[in-house]
């Protein structure tokens, strides 16, 4: 599924982002800021871009620009992004542009990026990296191919392997935005990924309440400790589900509710059980293990340990993750 999608920053000015989203733009990349974690290096209109689009129902992510030619600078950025990004509802990933003239290539250093990603990740967010192609053609290579990628070329559809995002214009006319534009056309449909994500609740689902739970989980037996009588082993023998709601269950137990982190809750005296559960994901062409474990809520690390895989950057279509 191909989405048109807009990038901008201050230089946008005030938008409107009713008409843009009017337009037919179905996504925003917003600028966060630039450089090390100084709030005078906050982009001035992320706020209300940020709110905007979140008002509307428009998905977003975010980018910083970065300037980094130390470690120091790069764990800067880091908190600089972690900072920005609390509380926000993100639909696209965040990513770091690595085009700067400032950032010569002899001060590039892909691990600093791999760490900058890893903590990123943490926060539950998807990471990318942004760049021009000949950026990723001459500079970064295949070193941080397990993250997404963002790539520019105005002339041709980029060269680089496993492109999500192809900014193929900067002077794009938006309705709702005064001047050029940034546009780019998004090959991966981020927006639902992200909506699927699995997140741990910090309460007990309520009786009456619904959780999302993957398609990828299959479940098989909800067991209870009882003291009032209901049956300490409940067969949930028709798997039907209505947004994680097994809908056919044993007799004994009301109102099963899933969630992610494992339990169920059997609203019924306040009964908890544990049901087992195995998660599996068959990889498709672009998929990388940060992008696979974002999506469902942990990380590239664990994925990689408990499945075996020695080197994150190489996962193949059709292979089975366990998740």
């Amino acid at each position: 599924m191909e989405r048109k999608i807009i990038d901008v920053s201050k230089w946008q000015g005030s938008i409107d982002w009713n008409k843009v989203k009017a337009s037919g733009i179905e996504g925003a990349i917003l600028q966060c800021g630039y450089g090390d974690n100084i709030p005078s290096q906050d982009d001035t209109t992320f706020i209300q871009n940020a709110l905007a689009c979140e008002k509307i129902g428009l998905p977003y992510g975010v980018y910083l620009f970065s300037y980094a030619t130390t470690q120091g600078n790069a764990r800067s950025e880091t908190e600089h992004i972690k900072r920005l990004i609390n509380g926000r509802k993100l639909s696209y990933p965040v990513y770091i542009d690595l085009e700067s003239d400032g950032i010569p290539p002899n001060k590039f250093n892909a691990n600093w990026f791999i760490e900058m990603g890893n903590e990123i990740e943490k926060t539950g967010a998807w990471f990318g990296i942004y760049a021009n192609q000949n950026w990723f053609n001459s500079y970064i290579g295949n070193r941080l191919d397990r993250f997404t990628k963002w790539v520019a070329n105005y002339s041709d559809k980029p060269n680089v392997p496993n492109t999500d995002i192809w900014q193929y214009s900067s002077t794009a006319q938006v309705n709702g935005i005064s001047g050029n534009t940034d546009i780019n056309i998004c090959y991966r449909d981020f927006p639902n990924l992200t909506k699927g994500k699995v997140s741990v609740p910090n309460k007990p689902v309520t009786n009456g309440m619904k959780h999302n739970v993957s398609e990828h989980v299959i479940f098989s037996t909800c067991y209870t400790s009882s003291t009032d009588g209901v049956s300490k082993a409940i067969q949930a023998k028709d798997m039907s589900r209505n947004h994680g709601v097994i809908t056919s269950i044993a007799k004994g137990a009301r109102n099963p509710y899933l969630l992610d982190n494992g339990l169920c809750w059997i609203n019924d005296g306040d009964i908890r059980g544990q049901y087992q559960t195995e998660r599996k994901y068959v990889v498709k062409s672009g998929d990388t293990l940060s992008g696979i474990a974002s999506a469902y809520g942990t990380t590239w690390q664990s994925l990689a340990s408990k499945n075996g895989i020695a080197d994150a950057n190489k996962i193949y279509v059709g292979q089975v993750i366990k998740i």
